[in-house]
């Protein structure tokens, strides 16, 4: 009886180990995605950005081309 009641436990603990190793794995994986999105919506904050500048150069020529 004490023999199945250690190999059950430590059935047990192997399979909380896995656990835990999976858990560590996803948030690796989440931390990386976060970086990745982080990154993204930088590059597309630096694209409005000079989206809004060209329009706003594009304005005040014509704006300036009007006037003349």
């Amino acid at each position: 009886m004490k023999k199945k009641l250690k190999k059950s436990e430590k059935k047990r603990l192997k399979i909380f180990k896995t656990i835990d190793r999976l858990k560590n794995k996803i948030t690796a994986k989440e931390k990386k995605l976060s970086n990745i999105n982080i990154k993204i919506a930088d590059i597309e904050k630096k694209v409005a950005e000079k989206k809004a500048r060209k329009l706003a150069k594009k304005q005040a020529s014509e704006s300036l081309s009007l006037n003349n």
